[in-house]
């Protein structure tokens, strides 16, 4: 990620990247420990002074974060970078430690999911915000930063952002 942030600061984005902690209580409880990641996510957010709502990107698992914060504070649009299926994925595959209800938010803001051929054929078919028609699923080759890249500048672009 820190070469996407280089990038896109390059390009005269503000970008902000932070290293999430939460506290060790938390992590024995996915609702718990995505409160607090929602919780550090929003400081670093407010912190970094941004006079408008970000732009969140997301990889892998920290796609739930993204989801999290997505789901009540404000955002301009959320790129996910190779997100999960879905959170019981997660669970089954020990990453989260309990069960943590499938997001729900309304996806009525731009929102990008970038991930591999093979893995947007599993989100299209088992992913609900993959499902949503005005979400921009888009498949590259290789996940290489620069390919991701050059996705993500192409997409903000078509945005307006």
């Amino acid at each position: 990620m820190t070469f996407l942030s280089a990038m896109l600061a390059e390009k005269g984005f503000t970008c902000v990247q932070t290293d999430l902690n939460v506290p060790e209580s938390s992590m024995d409880n996915s609702q718990a420990m995505m409160k607090d990641y929602e919780s550090e996510l929003s400081s670093a957010v407010r912190l970094s002074t941004i006079p408008f709502p970000p732009v969140i990107v997301a990889r892998g698992s920290a796609c739930l974060i993204a989801q999290t914060y997505i789901s009540s504070n404000p955002a301009s649009g959320m790129i996910l970078l190779s997100p999960p299926v879905s959170n019981a994925e997660l669970v089954e595959c020990s990453k989260l430690p309990t069960p943590l209800t499938e997001f729900d938010f309304e996806p009525n803001f731009p929102i990008a999911v970038i991930a591999s051929p093979e893995e947007v054929e599993r989100l299209r078919e088992r992913n609900r915000i993959c499902q949503t028609p005005n979400v921009d699923v888009i498949s590259v080759k290789d996940m290489d930063e620069s390919q991701t890249f050059a996705e993500i500048e192409l997409w903000l672009d078509k945005c307006g952002m």
